[in-house]
């Protein structure tokens, strides 16, 4: 696929998109920027370290403002209070260059991608099959589940 038509099939995908599977997506987007920042970590390559964890944190950003208007929800608290976490910790290991952190933001990272491909899943709303969404961690289901009890149960997303 041309650059031309990958980047019409993405933004009819995101246009498209119900606010769960772009919650999906930005997450997997930041899975992505995370893991090339650790695979580039190794060489001396640190200026494009940078770059994808500072790509890392304007996706997590994103996400965290999706969430502020609806503050007073127990759910969205801890949800943000993730959030927040991956992103101070990105923050930490792009000031002090400390790779060790990179771990546990995708880790994290990754228990919230199998949450919403859950919630995507139970929703029935069509999500892509390959590795890249499953990730190595799709056994994560009842991490997840503690992680965001209220997701195992089934909720509404309708307002």
């Amino acid at each position: 696929m041309t650059p031309a038509a990958n980047d019409e099939y993405l933004s009819t995908e995101v246009l498209t998109a119900s606010p769960q599977k772009l919650q999906l997506m930005l997450i997997d987007a930041a899975i992505r920027s995370a893991s090339r920042a650790q695979s580039l970590w190794t060489g001396e390559r640190t200026e494009a370290v940078s770059r994808s964890v500072i790509y890392c944190q304007a996706i997590v950003a994103q996400l965290i403002a999706g969430l502020v208007p609806n503050h007073e929800s127990p759910l969205v608290q801890r949800i943000l209070a993730v959030y927040e976490f991956v992103h101070r910790t990105l923050v930490t290991v792009q000031r002090r260059r400390d790779r060790s952190g990179l771990a546990d933001v995708l880790a994290v990272l990754e228990i919230e991608r199998e949450t919403w491909r859950q919630v995507c899943e139970q929703l029935d709303l069509r999500i892509d099959t390959e590795e890249s969404l499953r990730g190595p961690h799709a056994a994560l289901s009842e991490e997840a589940r503690e992680l965001h009890g209220e997701f195992a149960s089934g909720i509404s997303f309708e307002a």
